[in-house]
């Protein structure tokens, strides 16, 4: 009978400022205890814990980690996007190494490439892409990034090629960062996945959430289209930036929309469930949380025509063009006037959004973690005289 070894200590970076808290959160909570083997050692049981960068998390996002189960660190370091050069990127690598080293990593998840060269070569390590700038500039600028950023494009570049493995959270963001940074290492394509928001009574409302500041986000469309629409709509997130956010920094200040401000999790998952249509007019969206959530919430989906939202819920949204403010008027107000359809619309929503679990995800991870652990246990191997 196969005992199990001790806890296997696996470190995943994270923030407090975007989607990437709950990303990492989520992750860690449904990871915690699961066993993980490597060939025939015995299984170890996972024991996750979160580093942080950036702006430190509020008491509600301390509360959720302690709910969770999940320790949680911080390095008072800005994020790779957040500094002004290599030398202020390695400052936070190397502070980040030595929070790694302390903790005595036995695998690392970094969600933040441009930081994994720093650790320690010897420690397998897991590159996560949620985003870059250089996708990001491609996809809402239709350009490369100016030469005061082309750093940035090298640190990811140099970070993507060191992992062990490259997770992306779908197929059309995976082709987007081959496209510029060429074969990624062991790249799997490992979805996000959220739990599942009770749908409550429907309110007449359309609702929609990001962080504002981010043009990709589509904040001037969204308001142009909400003026004359049949039913309001709320949106809820940051119109500004933290300090030294990258390209957005402040959104511009929306007239027909009503902002509900930055709301806490659970107050957001609550206004998804009372929600009957959800808009997101992403310009660039790796994946999309958000859409995820309120998908689960059974809100009717009004969402841009870009490859990731059809790759993830193809025949059960209403796409739109997110440059034309009056086709995404229509929409809302189509599904608006057609009670049947608006039903039907938040019914193939949920459907799809049951597929993103935490536990398919989870177990989708482990098999990336045990892939690169065997490896590693293999090349120790071969190097013992």
């Amino acid at each position: 009978m196969r005992t199990l070894s001790p806890p296997l200590t696996l470190v995943i970076t994270t923030d407090a400022v975007g989607g990437v808290w709950r990303y990492a959160l989520d992750l860690a909570g449904t990871l915690k205890g699961r066993a993980l083997a490597v060939a025939d050692d015995a299984p170890r049981l996972v024991e996750p814990l979160l580093i942080g960068l950036g702006p430190r998390p509020s008491e509600a996002q301390r509360d959720e980690a302690r709910e969770a189960g999940v320790a949680l660190d911080w390095i008072d370091r800005p994020l790779d996007w957040q500094v002004d050069g290599p030398e202020a990127l390695a400052e936070s690598g190397r502070a980040l190494a030595a929070a790694v080293t302390a903790a005595g990593a036995d695998l690392v998840q970094v969600n933040n490439p441009p930081l994994l060269p720093f650790l320690p070569a010897q420690l397998p390590r897991i590159a996560a892409a949620h985003s870059c700038l250089s996708t990001w500039w491609q996809a809402v600028r239709g350009e490369t990034p100016p030469l005061n950023l082309a750093w940035h494009g090298a640190a990811t570049a140099q970070g993507l090629a060191a992992a062990d493995a490259v997770i992306s959270p779908s197929r059309a963001f995976a082709a987007a960062m081959t496209a510029i940074y060429g074969p990624l290492p062991d790249l799997a394509v490992v979805p996000n996945a959220a739990v599942p928001v009770m749908a409550g009574q429907k309110r007449q409302v359309a609702l929609a959430a990001a962080r504002w500041w981010d043009p990709a986000k589509n904040l001037a469309v969204l308001d142009a289209a909400a003026e004359g629409a049949l039913w309001p709509v709320e949106i809820a997130g940051p119109l500004e930036g933290p300090e030294s956010s990258g390209p957005g920094r402040a959104g511009p200040r929306p007239v027909h929309v009503t902002h509900l401000g930055s709301l806490p999790h659970r107050a957001l998952r609550a206004r998804m469930a009372e929600a009957a249509i959800f808009v997101s007019l992403a310009l660039y969206e790796p994946f999309g949380l958000s859409v995820l959530e309120a998908a689960g919430a059974g809100a009717a989906l009004v969402l841009s025509d870009i490859p990731t939202h059809r790759e993830l819920w193809d025949d059960c949204a209403c796409f739109v063009d997110p440059h034309d403010p009056e086709a995404v008027r229509g929409a809302l107000d189509g599904l608006i006037r057609d009670p049947a359809l608006l039903g039907r619309m938040g019914l193939l929503a949920t459907t799809r959004a049951a597929t993103f679990s935490h536990a398919r995800q989870a177990d989708a991870m482990l098999a990336v973690y045990g892939r690169v652990l065997a490896r590693h246990t293999a090349d120790r191997g071969d190097a013992v005289p």
